[in-house]
């Protein structure tokens, strides 16, 4: 089966016949199903008049909603390259969405997007809410698959193929929303096919679970739809800014400081080969109770023994990270995510995970046959 297959069937609104016992509180007159069919967008640009007309135009157009949709302000980061997936976006408008295009229903929520007597929002901020709730699992999950398709050339049989023992640990473990969505995928009838139109993906939008940039991916001052958190993840590192983040196309997920070792750490991009619990057989040793090897080389993303070091250049060349950070990235990042290092690439805003993400442990991801010399 083709990953945009897969993608289309896994968030179809089938699978919410199984309610999640964590679903956040909906909206009234809104079912799950309903919640689970809306689009999300988000404009990049000036929040004026002429972009968020844009955005409607290529909303109901292009993309031809005809479900609940919202558009939201994806707000930036400090330096203005990125949107802050942390910061709640601001809701410019809601469609009702309608077969027949003439019968939408549009109603702003913003004054500075239409000149006129906004409406009140609690309605989109609520389907906002309930939609968000579940995203990042559910964007593990689509890394997970996507990274597990690029080694083994075919889809997983199981989602426990995700968690098999080291080596070959794509992710600890799985959540029961997570399996959800596999299993439900599964019985709708998934096939390892070559063939496959796309599917409806971002919670009942048209994505692509591709390692490829989406055409959505132009500079955030340009303007245009981003729809949040469809893209794989990947790690981006700044030697600049001492910051390491995990980003989904244009929006940072997580931002967290980590030491370097300023020309000993290397430029390019990497990706990760390996994963390990407790390097060297201790969790407090000088890689720390987590480590993820970049392209089978002697640099690594781990924990450390001298959290001092954390915003310096100390390091041998590799990236350490306090140990609630990089126990929250192991879990949220599989095998093979991509890694990019160099300077001028992130702001220096710190956000971690409210709460922290974590995933079940349901494999071995120790190696206590082999010794680590990593260049700490």
């Amino acid at each position: 089966m083709t990953i945009l297959m897969v993608l289309g069937i896994l968030l179809s609104p089938e699978l919410n016949k199984q309610k999640d016992k964590t679903a956040a509180a909906l909206p009234e007159g809104m079912t799950q199903e309903q919640v689970q069919e809306t689009k999300v967008y988000y404009v990049t640009g000036s929040k004026n008049k002429e972009n968020t007309a844009a955005a409607l135009q290529e909303m109901l157009l292009k993309e031809r909603v005809n479900r609940y949709a919202i558009l939201a302000y994806g707000r930036p980061t400090e330096d203005g390259k990125w949107i802050s997936w942390s910061k709640s976006p601001q809701i410019l408008l809601s469609v009702e969405g309608k077969e027949d295009a003439a019968t939408q229903q549009i109603q702003y929520h913003d004054a500075e997007s239409c000149s006129c007597q906004p409406t009140e929002a609690s309605k989109p901020q609520a389907v906002f809410s309930a939609w968000a709730e579940q995203r990042e699992q559910e964007l593990v999950l689509r890394s997970a698959l996507t990274s597990y398709k690029q080694k083994n050339g075919k889809m997983p049989e199981n989602i426990q193929d995700l968690s098999q023992p080291y080596p070959n640990n794509m992710l600890p473990g799985v959540t029961p929303f997570m399996e959800q969505l596999f299993d439900q995928g599964k019985k709708a009838g998934m096939g390892d096919s070559a063939g496959g139109g796309q599917g409806e993906g971002q919670a009942g939008g048209t994505d692509s679970l591709s390692s490829e940039p989406s055409a959505n991916t132009s500079a955030i001052g340009t303007g245009g739809l981003v729809k949040p958190l469809t893209e794989p993840l990947r790690i981006v590192v700044d030697k600049t800014s001492h910051r390491l983040a995990l980003v989904s196309g244009q929006l940072i997920v997580r931002s967290y400081p980590v030491g370097l070792g300023a020309d000993r750490t290397p430029e390019g991009t990497f990706e990760i080969s390996e994963k390990v619990r407790n390097p060297n057989g201790k969790s407090n040793g000088e890689f720390g109770s987590r480590g993820m090897q970049l392209s089978d080389t002697q640099y690594a993303i781990h924990g450390t023994n001298k959290p001092s070091s954390i915003e310096k250049d100390q390091s041998l060349g590799c990236i350490r990270m306090l140990k609630e950070d990089v126990e929250e990235l192991f879990d949220m990042v599989p095998m093979g995510t991509p890694v990019t290092i160099g300077k001028g690439l992130l702001p220096s805003e710190v956000k971690r995970g409210k709460p922290v993400f974590e995933l079940p442990v349901s494999t071995v991801e120790t190696n206590p046959g082999k010794v680590y010399k990593w260049l700490d």
